[in-house]
């Protein structure tokens, strides 16, 4: 019985390659083959069709980041959520204040003319949405500031990174201060922050 069951497979897988061959050589009942092509490209690209998470993403300058390792200091702060975590260049770390208001002010590097700030928390999706109020205000000195992004509540969403991007008129600034007025995320009775970034413009 077996080897009844053998020659039968045999035949079949025979009949199958035969079919194949019979079909490419002549390229279908027609004789015709269709070839299709590759796209030309040089990474991998999102089909156009499908929605694309990545696209609500907040974009930041491509500049240097002038507030990355430059002194900073702040009213005040919770534990070991030192203010110096916002400006280290991750965002695994953070900044937190200890009730309000809030400042956290940043040191640049000498005289700069910046036209963005952006304040990110953890993108990870276990940090929940929040809106928290600031305002933005610059010096040349650091005893007087002028206001530069009136203050406002600006929201936080895991799916745009957690980020918020405030652009503005270039202006000269050494010293670049936020004041924090509020936070609704249901966690923390302070200001939260992870990366604080200044780009020039």
């Amino acid at each position: 019985m077996n080897k009844y069951v053998g020659i039968l497979c045999g035949i079949i897988v025979v009949s199958l390659g035969l079919a194949a061959f019979a079909f490419l050589t002549r390229g279908g009942e027609d004789g015709n083959i269709t070839i299709v092509r590759t796209p030309d490209q040089t990474e991998a690209e999102w089909p156009p069709a499908i929605f694309n998470p990545l696209s609500l993403i907040v974009e930041l300058p491509s500049t240097p980041n002038l507030a990355e390792g430059r002194p900073v200091t702040a009213t005040s702060f919770t534990d070991v959520y030192v203010p110096a975590n916002a400006v280290d260049g991750t965002v695994t770390s953070y900044w937190e204040s200890q009730g309000w208001p809030a400042d956290f002010t940043i040191q640049l590097d000498g005289v700069h003319s910046v036209s963005t700030v952006a304040v990110q928390v953890n993108p990870s999706l276990l940090w929940e949405a929040r809106s928290q109020g600031f305002e933005v205000l610059v010096s040349l000195d650091g005893e007087a500031f002028s206001t530069v992004v009136p203050h406002a509540m600006h929201d936080f969403d895991p799916l745009t990174g957690n980020t918020v991007r405030l652009d503005f008129a270039p202006v000269q600034a050494l010293y670049v201060r936020l004041h924090f007025t509020v936070n609704t995320a249901s966690r923390t009775m302070g200001a939260q922050a992870a990366a604080i970034r200044v780009f020039g413009g």
